[in-house]
């Protein structure tokens, strides 16, 4: 029976950007998040856009021991799967040219919230497949609790690597068999520490 969503949207065909079939849902969903949340670029040509929220989990401490309350203002990091695409058509030299791209994003980041462009900012935080790429930039990734929502949240995801991967179902396979999502942080300190020294 679990299987039975997997066999679902697996009926169309996905791959460079494009979805035909049930998962056709993922390109609609997409577009409505980004009119809610409305992400905005990092900077022109990066690879992360972001949002500013408010924290609403329970009070935490991260690794460098910076505690995160309820209310606090955190930068959410999103991939701009477009842009991803755009870099995988054109051959990147893949993932070192994301790692690239991330780390110039970063950089920015560190820079507009030292000059406090975005306010208070405690931490950045996101909840990604890719968490081995997380802890080279730096972030501290933790293993999503096994609850429905993360379950959701991994069916979506691989959905997407489906639809934006030149290779579709191929390469959203390996990460449906290996990925579990993580809960990846990086402080406000660390963050200037690692990526702040330009600005």
């Amino acid at each position: 029976m679990k299987e039975l969503p997997w066999w679902l949207i697996r009926l169309g065909r996905a791959g460079g950007g494009r979805a035909i079939g049930l998962l056709a849902v993922w390109l609609g969903w997409e577009r409505l998040t980004e009119l809610v949340w409305r992400p905005q670029p990092v900077r022109p040509g990066g690879f992360f856009r972001y949002r500013i929220v408010r924290y609403r989990g329970p009070t935490m401490i991260l690794a460098d021991g910076t505690r995160i309350e309820p209310g606090d203002t955190i930068v959410e990091p999103h991939f701009d799967n477009r842009r991803l695409l755009r870099l995988w058509l054109a051959g990147a030299s893949l993932p070192w040219e994301l790692l690239r791209l991330a780390r110039e994003d970063l950089a920015e980041l560190a820079c507009r919230i030292a000059r406090g462009e975005l306010g208070e900012v405690r931490a950045l935080t996101g909840v990604t497949l890719f968490a081995r790429a997380g802890r080279r930039l730096g972030f501290q990734v933790e293993p999503a609790p096994p609850t429905w929502y993360t379950r959701l949240q991994r069916f979506f995801f691989v959905g997407l690597i489906a639809i934006y991967h030149p290779l579709g179902w191929r390469m959203a396979e390996r990460y449906r068999e290996r990925a579990w999502p993580g809960r990846a942080w990086m402080s406000r300190a660390s963050l200037l520490a690692r990526y702040g020294a330009g600005c």
